[in-house]
């Protein structure tokens, strides 16, 4: 029994060790992105131009956007459809129906995303493409495509399934949430 706490702390503690990466690496971008951008409005100040700023700022933004995207996928900081689930009857088997339909639709949209992601970063890798002004291979650019889609339904099967916290709030989105703007008349 103690060896099977030892290997849930353990797995905890590595699941946390890649958010923590994946954070940091968020938290490279942006704050890349924002110096870069106050370079490029310093050098307009002083009227020297820095050619390669706005397709440095696009890269990162890009980057920022995917990593976001597979953080709030970790979270179950997203949009949802609730609709149809509060339409149903709150009960323990409606909920985890609704928690498998979910988990199972972001599973499989994320796999045709890497899926389609993988195919274009490996044309590009095999064109030689580069970056007209940094002149980098455009793979690099379109990496963090596929790699945060496997990061996304990573956080998701974590978050649903092994995070029971995240998993509640996932549920109970579609009850309270929903609810609340429904009657609220916001839907």
């Amino acid at each position: 029994m103690a060896g099977n706490k030892y290997n849930k702390d353990f797995a905890m503690a590595k699941r946390n060790f890649l958010w923590r990466v994946v954070d940091s690496i968020l938290l490279l971008t942006v704050s890349g992105m924002l110096l870069v951008v106050i370079i490029q409005v310093v050098g307009r100040i002083i009227s020297k131009s820095v050619p390669w700023s706005e397709e440095l700022t696009r890269y990162l933004f890009l980057w920022t956007v995917n990593i976001g995207m597979a953080v709030g996928m970790r979270y179950a900081d997203h949009a949802s459809v609730n609709v149809i689930y509060l339409l149903l009857p709150k009960t323990k088997i409606v909920r985890r129906i609704h928690l498998s339909i979910y988990a199972t639709s972001c599973v499989v949209f994320f796999a045709l995303l890497t899926y389609w992601n993988i195919g274009m970063t490996f044309r590009q890798f095999n064109s030689g493409e580069m970056s007209p002004a940094l002149e980098l291979p455009m793979f690099l650019v379109s990496l963090p495509l596929f790699v945060c889609d496997i990061l996304a339904a990573v956080g998701l099967v974590q978050s649903a399934f092994f995070d029971k916290s995240t998993r509640e709030r996932i549920v109970m989105l579609g009850q309270n949430e929903s609810l609340e703007r429904l009657e609220g008349g916001s839907i």
